[in-house]
């Protein structure tokens, strides 16, 4: 029983450490999500933010955030699976605080992903 145990724990653990890492800064709802963006001319991050659609059930995504100022701003991916969009404002001055993604439906709920806040 001993060795048994000792097995299971390292099968367990070489599926633990061999599992893809997700971004912290993502907000998910199901596949889709939205993310922070950081600008890769100047280093800044949070300086946008972008919805992306990864699943192919006929819904959009949309990320919803604020910025400093406390403006509220929407980047909407409607393409479908695969597809991103947002991001096109960068600001190294007026950076996003927050984001979260939106699933949109035409048959039920729009459901929401957790809140991501810039650390």
């Amino acid at each position: 029983m001993h060795r048994i145990a000792q097995v299971a724990v390292l099968v367990t653990a070489a599926v633990a450490f061999s599992a893809p890492v997700a971004n912290a800064d993502r907000s998910y709802i199901y596949n889709s999500y939205s993310d922070d963006v950081t600008d890769w001319h100047t280093g800044v991050s949070w300086g946008s933010a972008l919805a992306c659609d990864m699943d192919q059930d006929g819904n959009s995504v949309k990320a919803h955030f604020t910025r400093d100022d406390n403006s509220s701003h929407e980047a909407w991916a409607q393409a479908g699976n695969g597809t991103c969009n947002g991001g096109f404002d960068l600001s190294s001055t007026n950076r996003v605080k927050k984001h979260r993604s939106q699933q949109i439906r035409d048959w039920a709920t729009d459901p929401y992903g957790p809140w991501k806040y810039r650390p």
